[in-house]
């Protein structure tokens, strides 16, 4: 997977793995963040659905649960995850979306690499923005 919206240069502070070189046999989602006590997962996507969503999860299930897998040294605060989409989401999706939120983390969507990269800012800052 690549980092299509340059992530690694705007949060040069955070780790970041590309998934796709860490777990080959289940679903997963994309790109791990680590970024001190906040884990954020991100799937990339042309448009969301309920199986993107559930990869999401099933990925911050496996970080919580085996954190020596993806080498994260401390017990984080927060666990977040986002569905990075290029096209519409379906409404279908984002209703699902709502219903997997608030299980032991978040999940979010973003339209454009700008608001990805400014809902990491306000995940990392704990700045409030009006998107």
């Amino acid at each position: 997977m690549t980092d299509e919206c340059r992530l690694s240069s705007r949060f040069n502070m955070c780790i970041i793995l590309d998934l796709d070189r860490i777990v080959s046999s289940e679903k997963h989602a994309d790109l791990l963040l680590i970024c001190n006590e906040v884990v954020i997962v991100i799937e990339e996507t042309r448009s969301m659905k309920s199986y993107d969503i559930e990869q999401v999860v099933q990925t911050l299930n496996d970080v919580k649960n085996n954190k020596k897998r993806y080498d994260i040294p401390i017990d984080p605060s927060k666990f977040i995850g986002i569905i990075h989409s290029s096209k519409k989401f379906d409404p279908i999706a984002v209703k699902y979306l709502s219903k997997k939120t608030g299980k032991g983390f978040i999940i979010d969507k973003a339209e454009c690499c700008d608001i990805l990269i400014k809902k990491i800012e306000q995940i990392l800052y704990n700045r409030r923005i009006n998107l």
